[in-house]
């Protein structure tokens, strides 16, 4: 069985592997079979046998590429090709190869790794070709008519989705707590991966009702010592560790699989999380805010200082190795990935020319209430 995704008519995939960070474009077979991204589960992978260490080989050209990589334990560990240079007449809808993403059955074990660690980081790529941005952020509309949209940027473990889940409950329309998808001069379309909750975030913005109650019904509540310990794994400092370790000659994406499909991440739709939700496709962005500790104050940004910021907190999600390996060889609709980089950037700082940026800063994360009375204040 195959499933298909269809990402706002912009990107479609095809994949041996459910991945679940994509379920809400899920859709039927392709019936014209164009594709841009193709996932394949392989027992056949070319770099077999065992290494002493890890192994990335590439090559590209101007209008394709190849990436071969392969761990220490052979096809015991994890290995995958990523290409575009099929022989099978495949091709997107800009005329182009569609990009071939081979992984074998370990890898397909644990289908976060597989999204998070390679599909997403060329999705991105593919993102960048049809003109859009992935950018690392979460967007919510204000008023749920699609022209009161908020973007709110932070590094990991800052406070970002606590606030997203406190707006929802009080009124505010969802699009996304990861990724957002935007689209110039101003629109975000809507991106609702499932949301990573910390033990921190589901006591305070879930497990707490509106008059002030402890909810005891909720998945998260049924478990607190396994949602704290799949917390502590998945926190800002395990994928620290895991990156330091990247650097040296360990086999950090076979550890990585195996480690999270025995210690799951502690992800949730948000509609399992609160009741209702109210949601919406897409809206126009009026304003963003980098969520920042140090300090207790609000400053409007130039929009120099925002684009900086926005394109840190936007790398921070795909730092996991081999992917700055990979970068030396993507190739997409004839342009290398610095070139794809570059055109990202000239793209994000014409999308941050049309709204307002602000920074908020809080030692004590007091971003929802912060965010509210910034935006009483914009409007007012």
């Amino acid at each position: 069985m195959q499933y298909c995704y269809n990402i706002h008519d912009i990107v479609r995939i095809k994949s041996d592997v459910q991945l679940y960070e994509l379920e809400y474009f899920a859709c039927e077979e392709f019936s014209d079979n164009i594709t841009d991204m193709v996932i394949i589960v392989s027992s056949n992978m070319p770099l077999g046998g065992i290494h002493l260490k890890k192994k990335l080989v590439g090559n590209k050209s101007r209008n394709s590429f190849q990436i071969k990589y392969a761990e220490h334990l052979g096809l015991l560990g994890a290995q995958f090709t990523i290409n575009n240079d099929k022989n099978d007449g495949s091709s997107t809808s800009l005329g182009s190869r569609s990009v071939e993403i081979r992984v074998n059955k370990l890898i397909s074990t644990s289908r976060h790794v597989l999204y998070v660690n390679l599909v997403e980081p060329i999705l991105r790529f593919l993102m960048i070709s049809k003109g859009c941005i992935l950018l690392h952020s979460a967007c919510m509309d204000m008023n749920g008519q699609g022209y009161q949209g908020m973007i709110l940027s932070a590094p990991p473990d800052t406070g970002k989705t606590t606030t997203v889940l406190k707006c929802v409950k009080r009124g505010f329309s969802f699009l996304s707590d990861d990724m957002t998808i935007i689209r110039l001069p101003n629109e975000a379309l809507c991106f609702p991966k499932p949301m990573t909750i910390s033990a921190h975030t589901f006591n305070t913005a879930v497990n707490i009702a509106s008059d002030g109650r402890e909810n005891s019904n909720r998945e998260g509540g049924r478990n607190r010592t396994g949602l704290k310990v799949r917390s502590l794994v998945h926190s800002k400092g395990g994928r620290q560790m895991m990156r330091r370790l990247g650097t040296h000659n360990v086999p950090i994406f076979t550890l990585n699989t195996i480690g999270q499909t025995v210690i799951r991440p502690p992800k949730f739709k948000i509609e399992d999380l609160l009741q209702p939700v109210k949601s919406v496709e897409r809206t126009r962005v009026r304003m963003l805010y980098f969520l920042e500790k140090g300090g207790e104050e609000t400053l409007i940004l130039p929009r120099e200082t925002a684009l900086k910021k926005a394109v840190e907190n936007s790398d921070d999600a795909f730092l996991f190795p081999p992917y700055k390996d990979m970068l030396n060889y993507i190739t997409i609709e004839g342009r290398n990935a610095a070139e794809l980089l570059a055109e990202e950037k000239r793209m994000l700082e014409a999308f941050l020319s049309n709204i307002t940026c602000m920074v908020i800063k809080s030692d004590s994360r007091a971003w929802y209430s912060t965010v509210m009375k910034a935006i009483y204040d914009t409007v007012a």
